[in-house]
């Protein structure tokens, strides 16, 4: 894991070497955004953001039912020391600390709550290109970002036409995944079996549509949020750009944080945002400005939060970190 935390951290620091690069003689254009912007906004951007991450939590209930029926409290808890732990750690390791912390708080398999986090970004993932065709019906994106879009969306279908045929064959899929873990050193092959037994019973809710058209309206609901948080911080720029805008840079954002990167997603988190403004003729400079705030307003919310449970838990960073290397 060592590895990636390197190799995250050194893709962070050239893409913010580009940026300081490109913006060479205009940090005080920067510097004068910031200054005019209203800070009044903060409050109801961050009460919409956690608003979003409750949506997050009820929709994690909704997909763990077929295994255990957790309430309200764990399903949140887990679901911001996870976020948290993204944010500190690199390669959005908080993923796995989401399942370890499960495990740890209702006994729920780990590898099984793993499955539904797998199926939580599948949906994410479908939810985010739905908005993006949307969104490009009302924007003049470049050629590049619409090929992007158009060859993420089959991935997106494709996994999520994998998983719901192994939530309605479990036998079959797992016979399948067994046969794959035979192709792996000897050693391994008994846990990687054992690892496959406790993963397909997390892809149950998938046999139910009336779970699935929940997920998909929680789903929903919970991007519209986001979306209106980078347009509320927008608006406290005074930025002259379109609402749908808000919505584009969103999804850009959160698509390039897909690259492996350092901890928080910095760098990409930024690039992506000044690539998606651009076509709004939005000044580098006023990107950064913006970016910067909305970047700051999710991580500093997030991580406080996070770690606040996380000593709640009676837990601590290092095994929080562990957890992630598991």
């Amino acid at each position: 894991m060592r590895w990636g935390r390197y190799l995250g951290c050194a893709v962070s620091a050239v893409i913010i070497v580009v940026i300081a690069f490109t913006l060479r003689g205009e940090w005080g254009k920067v510097g004068e955004s910031l200054r005019g912007f209203d800070p009044r906004v903060l409050g109801p951007a961050v009460l919409l953001y956690l608003c979003g991450f409750a949506l997050r939590a009820v929709r994690w209930q909704c997909m763990l039912a077929p295994l255990k029926r957790i309430g309200f409290n764990s399903s949140f808890v887990v679901v911001m020391i996870g976020f948290m732990a993204n944010n500190i750690l690199p390669l959005r390791i908080g993923e796995f600390v989401r399942a370890w912390a499960l495990k740890r708080r209702e006994g729920v398999s780990g590898s099984a709550a793993f499955a539904t986090i797998v199926v939580e970004r599948v949906y994410d993932g479908l939810t985010l290109v739905g908005l993006f065709v949307f969104v490009l019906i009302f924007s003049a994106a470049s050629p590049e970002v619409k090929r992007y879009a158009a060859l993420s969306a089959p991935v997106f279908l494709a996994a999520y036409g994998m998983l719901l045929y192994a939530a309605f064959h479990e036998e079959r899929a797992s016979r399948f995944l067994k046969r794959l873990s035979g192709l792996a050193p000897r050693a391994a092959r008994a846990r990687l079996e054992a690892l496959v037994d406790a993963f397909i019973p997390g892809l149950r809710f998938l046999s139910s549509w009336r779970s699935q058209a929940t997920v998909v309206a929680l789903s929903l609901a919970t991007w519209l949020m986001e979306g209106c948080v980078f347009w509320i911080v927008m608006r406290g720029f005074a930025m002259e750009a379109p609402f749908h805008a808000a919505f584009f840079t969103l999804v850009i954002v959160n698509i390039a944080i897909m690259v492996p990167a350092g901890p928080g997603y910095l760098g990409t988190f930024e690039a992506a945002a000044v690539v998606a403004l651009a076509p709004f003729r939005v000044p580098d400079s006023a990107a950064v400005s913006y970016i910067l705030v909305v970047h700051l307003l999710q991580y500093v919310s997030v991580t406080v939060l996070g770690l606040w449970f996380m000593n709640a838990s009676g837990w601590s960073l290092r095994e929080i970190e562990e957890a992630g290397k598991e």
